[in-house]
């Protein structure tokens, strides 16, 4: 069993900005909403604290966490968005990607890929042998085939998968 932590693909600037944007966002509509539907004011500003609070956990936890490799499994929760166990058997490769290896988002070639630490460019690429179905926030599900990941030791998690697969 190894850990491989992705710390790195954390960012605390874009946290930072999302913060304030939210918080000015949130002032300014409830006190625009407030005079004419004070429980929708309420409403929306008890929704903004709660997308605030899950964005600092996710911060917290993307800094705790890490990929844990087994003998058998890959357990890949990714802070609070992504929570997937691959099979060993089921990983096709594990590769260090070059540019042309990251699909475009939006483009019929990224339809089976998804990037776990977004928005970090992703220095490790995992390519399944069959599609599989990974839970996102909010009880979203999505079918994919790769994933991308923004390890602090891409190279050690390569080689870690590498390693021969139990049968």
């Amino acid at each position: 069993m190894r850990d491989f932590s992705y710390a790195s693909a954390r960012s605390g600037s874009l946290l930072a900005g999302i913060g304030i944007a939210l918080v000015v966002e949130t002032v300014a509509l409830h006190l625009w909403l407030y005079a004419r539907h004070p429980l929708l004011a309420w409403g929306l500003t008890a929704a903004s604290v709660g997308t605030l609070a899950w964005l600092v956990a996710d911060y917290v936890a993307m800094g705790r966490g890490a990929v844990r490799v087994d003998a058998d499994a890959v357990r890949m929760v990714i802070g609070r968005r992504v929570d997937a166990t691959v099979e060993r058997q089921s990983i096709e490769s594990v590769v260090r990607p070059g540019w042309k290896d990251i699909p475009e988002s939006g483009t019929p070639a990224a339809a089976d890929y998804l990037n776990l630490t977004k928005p970090a460019e992703p220095n490790v690429l995992v390519t399944l042998v069959a599609p599989k179905r990974v839970r996102l926030p909010g009880g979203i599900s999505r079918r994919v085939r790769r994933l991308g990941l923004h390890l602090d030791e891409p190279d050690g998690f390569v080689a870690a998968l590498g390693e021969a697969t139990p049968p």
